[in-house]
């Protein structure tokens, strides 16, 4: 799985960790940090592609993720498509919340960097249809909750191939 990073700090901003269970939100807790809970949410403009296809003779499988690996076609190729082209989530979350952990010294108007993003904002994408989740973005503390820094000029690549 790609995740695609930004977590270029030149200036030195404070790190916001995320924590991703009950038992880490709680023992974060524990020790001063101040959980901000927020729902895990899949976006529908975060996908992948696949395509499954069957060897006609061994009955074993490849799983292709770019439209050029077409080994499938005619009667006499080798393989077989069983699944076609289709699109899917590829981010796995255990829990279906998250909480940044708030530090009890953070100021209001506060730039961090969050460092593991709970929200999907877009990182890359490809020409072919698939697009990947930003790992990581800046974001200020407005007191309440973060105001994400999200530009899709600086934190989103293209990739043509």
């Amino acid at each position: 799985m790609v995740f695609w990073k930004r977590l270029i700090n030149p200036e030195g901003l404070r790190v916001i960790k995320t924590a991703r269970s009950l038992a880490s939100i709680n023992s974060a807790a524990k020790k001063g940090l101040k959980p901000l809970l927020k729902k895990v949410e899949p976006s529908e403009d975060i996908r992948s592609k696949y395509a499954v296809i069957q060897n006609k003779k061994t009955g074993e499988i490849e799983v292709l993720g770019d439209y050029r690996q077409g080994r499938f076609t005619g009667e006499d190729a080798e393989y077989e498509k069983v699944i076609d082209w289709t699109y899917y989530y590829a981010y796995s979350f255990k829990s279906p919340f998250a909480a940044y952990l708030i530090p009890h010294d953070i100021e209001i108007g506060e730039r961090v960097i969050l460092k593991d993003l709970i929200e999907d904002y877009i990182g890359a994408s490809w020409n072919q249809g698939d697009t990947y989740r930003l790992e990581s973005c800046e974001a200020i503390w407005n007191g309440t909750d973060f105001e994400i820094q999200y530009d899709p000029r600086s934190n989103r690549s293209n990739f043509i191939g």
